[in-house]
């Protein structure tokens, strides 16, 4: 019996808009917080939505300052999207100060280990970084004093 299959190898790019929600990755790739207010009932969403998910009304941009405190984090040795390596990695849920639901991120490499009710804050992306849904990286906030 012969084989009748046969190997393609296949590379293909796309250039992807990020359309309406480009101020949202602008400001985050620079450590900044960028969410949306619905016009109606006042609430605000960071990540954003064009559209309020609870009455369907249109929402504003408006400038959060950035920080939030972590209500859970867990650790996993896993690959990101479109990186080739496994690497160690803490992702973090966060409640953004501002904001009315919660926000997924990672937790940049330092000596400092986030735990739940920890402040944080966004930072700039990592330069080693490749895709957008990868830039919500926040580090731990050390306390006054």
């Amino acid at each position: 019996m012969s084989d009748s299959t046969f190997k393609i190898k296949m590379d293909l790019q796309y250039n992807h808009s990020f359309g309406e929600l480009l101020p949202y990755f602008e400001a985050l790739g620079g450590g900044r917080a960028m969410a949306r207010r619905c016009n109606n009932c006042g609430r605000v969403w960071f990540p954003p939505h064009a559209a309020c998910p609870e009455d369907g009304s249109l929402c504003e941009w408006v400038e959060l300052d950035g920080t939030g405190l972590v209500i859970a984090i867990t650790k996993t040795r896993s690959r990101l999207p479109f990186t080739d390596d496994y690497a160690d990695h803490i992702f973090l849920m966060v409640a953004m100060s501002g904001a009315d639901n919660a926000a997924f991120g990672e937790l940049i490499a330092t000596d400092t280990i986030a735990a739940p009710g920890d402040r944080v804050c966004l930072v700039k992306k990592p330069a080693c970084y490749s895709h957008p849904v990868q830039t919500a990286t926040f580090k731990v906030l050390e306390e006054d004093g």
